[in-house]
């Protein structure tokens, strides 16, 4: 292999590994969101969400040099430049190179796994919230507006003060 395939294929390994520990920490943030959910610590939210952002912002820069590299690569092994592959690179280089790429691709599947279980789970905690607030706040509503004091044109109802009534109709 030429010098230029060598410097590009190195340049996206190392790419790939910065990958690896920015998921890394990725899937520790989104683990400690879900901890943070279940205590309702807004504070904690807040930061961590900031984190995240973070990271993903970082994920993004990596991405598009990871694609960069990976269309070089691919151009050098005659392979789809346009849709580069670690796979197919994998099977065309198909020595320690190519079980290196295979290794790193495998590990980039398994923390993209996890870390979408773990958003899901921490989506089914928060939908849940919000349907309690929200159920918990119709219940009020409804509570409040079955029984109002006065009727339009200011007469009075007639009868008894129930319980979740703010006003006495009595004065």
């Amino acid at each position: 292999m030429n010098e230029d395939f060598q410097k590009n294929y190195n340049q996206l390994t190392n790419v790939l590994e910065q990958e690896v520990k920015v998921y890394r920490s990725l899937l520790d943030i989104v683990r400690k969101e879900k901890e943070i959910l279940v205590s309702t610590n807004l504070d904690d939210l807040s930061e961590n969400n900031k984190a995240k952002e973070a990271s993903l912002i970082r994920l993004r820069s990596l991405e598009n040099q990871r694609i960069h590299f990976a269309s070089e690569v691919s151009m050098a092994l005659d392979l789809d430049s346009e849709n580069p592959r670690l796979l197919e690179m994998a099977v065309a280089l198909g020595n320690a190179e190519g079980e290196r790429l295979r290794n790193l691709h495998s590990v980039l599947d398994l923390l993209l796994k996890r870390m979408h279980e773990l958003n899901k789970n921490n989506e089914s905690l928060v939908n849940s919230a919000l349907n309690n607030i929200t159920g918990a706040l119709k219940a009020i509503k409804n509570t409040l507006d079955e029984n109002p004091t006065y009727k339009k044109k200011s007469v009075k109802v007639e009868g008894k003060a129930q319980s979740g009534q703010l006003v006495s109709r009595e004065a």
